[in-house]
């Protein structure tokens, strides 16, 4: 049995788990081959798992030629998507690889050459919206393999992924390290703790340490529950409504409000404020941590009219920064 090729269309969906296709090759062994394979000249166009199955199980095995001319794209699509039930997340990365595939590198036969796929385009093939591509992308780009793995298997929402993927790739894997199911019950812990005191879902976002504290979640892995709070899309309570649920609450709940601030019960003063402090900090330095550009990039994209700005927003915050980690690196030396 000649060795055929893998055109790169027949690679845009995930390939099959280890236990699917060794039940694939067991029931092709023991019935042989229901559904034939789609070639286009020497090349498997759809059917890279069931062609692998035959040749494992030394079936041989029976294929349908592609007329030239054929939307290659819209077939995989098609035919996938009858035979596989995928999770938007799922379909959103068969939209980014075919998106993002090189589709126009050489071939022997001339026939497999295709132009190139807008977003709009993959988007409405795969019934996504085109952040949920953006998201994939994002994943393809920059996740690690682990963290790729897991959405094409639908254990991680893309929106999750993405990011993921903004983190460097240890820090990925570690947030994997939690299986799905354990973070989304970590997250229901949370909503429930929250909605005992009269919110739930998003007003939980910023005030779950003490769960994260108890669970043992690292950063990358409270990010993935944050994820999954911010889902629920609930609005934040008002600042009134926050003072009242931590006042109701365990001692010591911080509830973010809908002016951006944290509300607690009343207490010590010096205790509050320092708790503030901290959070303040908290906001502070994260977003800075996480630029993914370079300094000359920052420096090259500061409009003209914020120089004033800049300028005094630098002359405040090196000097503060210099003597935090002065501080710190003593204290952690």
């Amino acid at each position: 049995m000649e060795q055929l090729k893998f055109h790169p269309v027949s690679e845009i969906f995930p390939s099959m788990p280890p236990a699917e296709f060794d039940a694939l090759v067991a029931d092709i062994t023991a019935n042989g081959l229901r559904e034939p394979i789609h070639i286009m000249g020497d090349s498997v166009v759809d059917g890279r798992h069931r062609y692998r199955a035959c040749l494992q199980a030394g079936v041989e095995p029976q294929f349908v030629v592609v007329p030239d001319g054929t939307d290659l794209n819209a077939l995989v699509i098609s035919l996938n998507l009858r035979r596989r039930h995928l999770n938007e997340s799922q379909r959103s990365m068969v939209a980014a690889r075919l998106e993002t595939r090189d589709l126009g590198r050489p071939h022997k036969n001339a026939n497999l050459h295709h132009l190139p796929i807008s977003r709009a385009h993959v988007s409405e093939l795969l019934n996504v919206s085109t952040r949920s591509v953006a998201n994939a992308a994002k994943v393809l780009q920059d996740g690690a393999p682990e963290l790729i793995d897991a959405i094409e298997r639908g254990a991680v929402a893309v929106s999750t992924g993405a990011d993921l993927a903004r983190l460097p790739l240890d820090t990925q894997r570690e947030a994997l390290a939690r299986t799905p199911q354990e973070i989304r019950a970590i997250a229901q812990d949370v909503g429930n703790r929250i909605q005992s005191a009269g919110v739930v879902g998003q007003s939980a976002v910023r005030i779950f340490d003490e769960v994260a504290q108890e669970t043992g979640l690292d950063g990358a892995q409270q990010l993935a529950v944050v994820q999954v709070l911010k889902d629920q899309a609930i609005p934040l309570p008002t600042p009134m409504e926050a003072k009242r649920i931590a006042s109701e609450g365990a001692k010591g709940l911080l509830v973010l409000g809908s002016d951006g601030c944290y509300h607690t019960a009343p207490g010590d003063p010096d205790e509050n404020a320092r708790m503030q402090q901290w959070l303040n900090l908290r906001e502070g330095l994260e977003p800075l941590a996480k630029l993914k550009f370079s300094a000359n990039e920052a420096f090259a994209s500061i409009p003209p009219y914020q120089q004033k700005n800049v300028t005094d927003w630098l002359s405040s915050a090196v000097p503060y920064l210099n003597q935090l980690n002065s501080l710190w690196s003593q204290a952690h030396a």
